[in-house]
């Protein structure tokens, strides 16, 4: 792996939380003299795509589903914010760097947490360290803006699968989940690991 700047880790998630489009972080968006007058305006960002938005809508689905993250980070952790998120963590060898990105459908942030000496911290992952603030931040932030939820892109479809074989539950298999999939890669075919079979019960 390479060396990554937090702001081009945010740059990247932007993308998820756009849709697929791709906007560049600006520093300056307006330019105005000691009169009022505007030297320089503010212009819509370019907005290429650069991520299939049902990929994107996939990635942002995994990172969102507060249930999948329980077993890992327990419930009502610092990653479950009071509206939907999407969000991750990261922890480099030796706790050098603590990190979480997420984002809602109207904001973006990144933390980082670390020694300005890269010297390694003493055991602070990316749950116990950057995450605590991802999260207050992004409370704070958003209070005053109405949840918004993901909005899902065409292309997609459900199907419910057997948990063992990953194909289409049928009723000889445990319960089942729902899963997303893009409609050219949805499951086909029956689970064929679960079957009934007609026995001998004498042999």
């Amino acid at each position: 792996s390479g060396e990554v700047s937090l702001l081009e880790m945010v740059a990247a998630y932007a993308a998820l939380a756009n849709g697929g489009h791709r906007v560049t972080p600006r520093a300056v968006l307006r330019i105005e003299d000691q009169e009022g007058r505007v030297i320089m305006p503010q212009a819509p960002p370019d907005a290429p795509l650069v991520v299939d938005p049902r990929h994107a809508y996939l990635l942002t689905d995994i990172l969102s589903d507060e249930s999948a993250r329980i077993p890992a980070f327990g419930p009502n952790g610092a990653l479950k914010l009071s509206r939907p998120a999407a969000v991750k963590t990261g922890t480099t060898d030796d706790y050098h760097d603590s990190w979480t990105i997420g984002y809602t459908p109207g904001l973006v942030t990144g933390v980082w947490v670390g020694n300005c000496d890269n010297r390694p911290m003493l055991g602070i992952t990316g749950a116990k360290g950057a995450a605590l603030i991802w999260h207050d931040f992004m409370e704070r932030a958003l209070v005053s803006r109405p949840a918004q939820e993901f909005v899902r892109p065409p292309g997609l479809m459900e199907v419910e699968v057997c948990p063992v074989s990953g194909a289409r539950r049928t009723d000889s298999c445990p319960p089942g989940r729902r899963e997303l999939f893009l409609v050219e890669n949805a499951p086909r075919d029956e689970c064929t690991v679960h079957r009934r079979l007609r026995i001998c019960k004498v042999s």
